[in-house]
């Protein structure tokens, strides 16, 4: 069970650090950096991989039968952090785009 504790651990941690990095980009755009924005991004997605590869190696494990993943509010958590750092990935694109298209226009 540790080990699948550390698992979760690193999930929430690195997506968490994605999350934060794609609510920064969303900053950036406001302000018109957009090469800082997408750098954010960049460095979120990174991050976000990370916890993803940890997710995905738990996951085999479990199907080989190496290391059984029992259900936990951990596991949910480190779940539901995933699935909201993917959440606000697209959104801060989307932010991106609105904020970049905004400025053309005004222009």
């Amino acid at each position: 069970m540790e080990g699948m504790e550390a698992v979760c651990f690193e999930i929430i941690s690195t997506v968490g650090a994605a999350k934060s990095a794609y609510i920064g980009a969303i900053e950036k755009a406001k302000t018109g950096d957009y090469e800082e924005a997408a750098a954010l991004i960049d460095q979120g997605n990174e991050m976000y991989q990370e916890g993803h590869t940890a997710h995905v190696d738990m996951l085999q494990k479990d199907a080989a039968g190496e290391q059984k993943a029992e259900f936990s509010l951990l596991l949910m958590h480190a779940e539901d952090q995933m699935m909201m750092a993917e959440t606000f990935r697209i959104v801060a694109e989307d932010f991106i785009d609105v904020y970049k298209r905004l400025t053309s226009c005004a222009n």
